[in-house]
């Protein structure tokens, strides 16, 4: 690991420029220099590349964050790196490659934070204490199911505590109860197939509780919906006719108050599902799409496009799917796909993506155009082909948006030739939300909403409140109006306002309550059912959410007819 803050290489020569200068001038013009963007905040060299994604989260509780990761054959451990300066925290050897993009949150409910990583070959799914890495659970999916499979993780069985859900080889789809790894449920959607997606997470019955979506590889190329209590089949669709190697995105495309699933296909498509197992609309793309889809509103337009890649394009259409609304060609294959944020601070959210060809790219998204590219394989100095996907948030607690991506080259014949390193850049000016791990949240939905994606509950989310507080609603369902309330249950913190938001089931923000006064750490407001245009919102899953530093806290409420 070395530490190695860059400036653009017109900055090498200032001192000898501005000889005579006063220093004042001089350091502004340092000052000016340093705030361009990209730059290398720190690397950590490895024994091989890293596959997938990493994850990121304040897993030590020191109040910045760390960022998880496994590696490949010649390497095989998983890595836990404090991201302000890429120093490890703990790492652990697994014996085999580990394929699969790790998971960080509390499945256990002890209020610390847990490190979820399938080894691939050692067909184990190991769960770590985030502090030290000591090893709290592990299971075996059992030889020979491989797990290439990112975890997701919800309560799919509504027995009010977290599950791991995951596919392995041979047809099989696991969900792992967080505390103890025991099996909620276990079941074989065709042993001729092998499940590498990551599933999806979300309500495809319209009754109101989460269920999970898997596509196969290999077998009969069919995507699954099932139920997330017992795993038995809902419906399933075997319109695609070939591979499906990353799973889905999830949002409401069309608009219709429900969701859709964006997946691609080895079969040269791009296919839109509703949440009943219809096919919404199909594209036809020219090479095979492989890797994973994500779904954003990238131009401001108030509808979400799609972000897909066909080999070595990066391609964004519009929520109709009748419209190429532009595309990047690179020099080599985009696997892992893209991860979205506001990297520069202009209000409109930016695609980022690294490719075999060794360059890291920033593309605004409403129109292509380039924020900012990274040679990182120059850098690097060998071949670096990035099968990884980056993950962005405030690593240094600067209040700016950095991107993580590890490259390199792995292969599996040869282990011993491989290689690669993890990197940290400086991004941008970018303050807001950004992508923390692969697919961007727990339930894998890839949709860029802000600071909230979908119907999650207050322990599943990414941020850990850093003082105690309650927030309820009653009553709850309820069909004209419900009394929110909350308090702050620490006296430590002198709070007197607080902001408060609803979200639907989408992640969509329908009503903004803006600053509410606080007195006696607590404060209430009625909630009519009302969007921020004054209209009557459908029945329907919504999410109240406190997004104020430090706190931070959700809470699901139901609108009924």
């Amino acid at each position: 690991m070395k530490n190695n803050v860059e400036f653009p290489n017109k900055t090498c020569s200032i001192w000898n420029f501005m000889h005579g200068r006063s220093l004042f001038v001089i350091l502004v013009l340092l000052a000016h220099a340093y705030a361009q963007y990209p730059q290398v905040m720190w690397w950590h060299d490895l024994n091989a590349p890293s596959f997938g994604s990493a994850a990121t989260g304040d897993i030590d509780n020191d109040g910045i964050l760390e960022i998880v990761f496994g590696t490949y054959f010649n390497d095989e451990n998983i890595y836990a790196l404090n991201a302000e300066d890429g120093s490890l925290l703990w790492s652990y050897n697994t014996g085999g490659c580990n394929d699969a993009s790790p998971v960080i949150a509390d499945v256990d409910g002890d209020d610390s934070l847990e490190v979820i990583v399938p080894a691939s070959s050692p067909y184990h799914v190991y769960c770590f204490k985030g502090t030290t890495g000591e090893i709290e659970w592990d299971v075996s999916t059992g030889y020979p199911n491989c797990i290439d499979s990112p975890p997701a993780i919800a309560d799919v069985d509504n027995d009010g505590s977290l599950e791991v859900i995951l596919g392995a080889w041979y047809g099989n789809v696991f969900a792992l109860n967080g505390e103890d790894g025991s099996i909620s449920w276990h079941v074989n959607v065709g042993t001729n197939s092998y499940i590498q997606s990551g599933p999806n997470i979300l309500d495809l019955d319209s009754d109101g509780d989460l269920d999970v979506f898997v596509a196969q590889w290999s077998g009969d190329y069919r995507v699954y919906a099932l139920d997330g209590e017992n795993g038995s089949t809902i419906w399933f669709s075997d319109v695609p006719q070939d591979h499906m190697y990353h799973g889905g995105s999830f949002a409401d495309v069309d608009e219709d108050g429900r969701a859709e699933i964006v997946i691609g296909s080895y079969d040269n498509h791009l296919y839109v599902f509703n949440d009943d197992g219809s096919l919404h609309w199909s594209a036809i793309a020219p090479y095979y799409v492989g890797a994973p889809t994500s779904v954003a509103d990238l131009n401001n337009d108030e509808h979400l496009e799609i972000i897909f890649v066909t080999y070595n394009q990066l391609r964004v259409i519009s929520h109709t799917g009748s419209t190429l609304i532009w595309s990047c060609t690179t020099g080599g294959n985009i696997f892992r796909g893209a991860a979205i944020s506001d990297i520069d601070g202009d209000d409109t959210l930016d695609v980022v993506f690294g490719s075999d060809d060794g360059i890291l790219r920033v593309l605004r998204g409403s129109d292509g155009a380039v924020v900012w590219t990274m040679d990182l394989e120059a850098h690097y100095g060998q071949t670096f082909e990035m099968d990884h996907a980056p993950i962005i948030a405030d690593f240094d607690g600067d209040n700016k948006l950095d991107v993580f991506i590890i490259g390199g080259y792995g292969t599996s014949s040869q282990p011993q030739n491989n290689h690669g390193r993890a990197y940290a850049l400086h991004a941008g000016d970018g303050t807001g939300s950004g992508w923390p791990m692969f697919r961007h949240d727990l339930r894998h939905s890839a949709c860029f909403h802000g600071p909230w994606t979908a119907v999650e509950e207050a322990h599943e989310r990414e941020a850990v409140a850093l003082c105690d507080i309650t927030l309820r609603a009653d009553p709850n369902p309820f069909i004209h109006q419900t009394d929110i309330r909350f308090q702050i249950t620490d006296d430590r913190q002198n709070i007197t306002e607080i902001g408060l938001k609803i979200y639907d089931a989408c992640g969509r923000l329908v009503k903004d309550f803006g600053r509410l006064s606080v007195i006696a750490h607590q404060s209430s407001v009625v909630w009519n059912g009302i969007d921020a245009a004054g209209r009557k919102l459908p029945a329907g899953v919504y999410v109240c959410c406190i997004e104020d530093n430090p706190l931070a806290a959700t809470y699901k409420l139901v609108l009924v007819d």
